[in-house]
């Protein structure tokens, strides 16, 4: 089975809708969507946004339905020379809000968990391969999660990364498939450049646009994994 969260409706309605034999499983505030996509078990949430809020949802998904993996989508801002509308898949995340370094640990590092949570490379590859069969760009690059909307790399306790994103749930997924063992990866378009004049004007004007082009990746994607 095929778990797949995004935070927003935006993120995952497209792919809910392509659902065949959909049930309903209703745990808490979550609602869990159930079914079939190209001959795949698929489950869907829409987790809300933020750290605590992403983790609960995937914690409960894993105890629910004990996915083979789990899928983050959706939309992230970028740190140049990133753009708008680009593909980025996650080979690390981290945290962006998270300083326990007068204690030794990395920053960005929770205390006793790793610094970074890697993405499943098993899976990883596999999504290499599709996107570059479909003709896709993409970049790997590291996701920086913190609780705020980051509008200046001044905001974010954490170093600069290669084809770096920043948004507030990849992380503390990653964090919780970590705990509870599940391969994960992250797959996310590229709505905003972070420290640019027009920031949040972007982020109205593609977040909508890009949200239901990670749908459509996603949707691509389930038929060709071999879970």
């Amino acid at each position: 089975m095929i778990g797949i969260i995004g935070a927003m409706d935006v993120e995952v309605n497209d792919i809910t809708r392509a659902l065949h034999n959909k049930e309903i499983i209703k745990k808490g505030i979550y609602t869990y969507y159930k079914g079939i996509i190209s001959n795949k078990e698929v489950v869907i949430l829409k987790s809300g946004i933020g750290k605590v809020s992403s983790a609960v949802g995937a914690s409960l998904m894993i105890e629910l339905f004990n996915p083979d993996l789990i899928i983050n989508t959706g939309i992230a801002g970028g740190v140049l020379p990133l753009k708008t509308k680009d593909i980025v898949l996650s080979t690390n995340l981290t945290y962006g809000d998270v300083d326990a370094t007068i204690f030794g640990y990395e920053l960005g590092q929770v205390p006793q968990m790793p610094h970074m949570y890697e993405a499943s490379k098993k899976y990883l590859a596999q999504v290499e391969e599709m996107l570059k069969k479909n003709n896709y760009s993409y970049e790997l690059g590291t996701t920086v999660t913190s609780d705020s909307f980051i509008t200046s790399l001044r905001n974010v306790k954490s170093k600069k990364y290669d084809n770096m994103i920043c948004e507030m749930e990849g992380a503390s997924i990653a964090q919780a498939c970590y705990i509870l063992n599940t391969p994960f990866i992250s797959v996310r378009y590229i709505s905003d450049i972070i420290d640019s004049d027009c920031q949040v004007d972007n982020y109205m004007e593609f977040e909508g646009q890009m949200a239901n082009r990670s749908c459509k990746i996603i949707l691509d994607l389930i038929g060709d994994l071999e879970i």
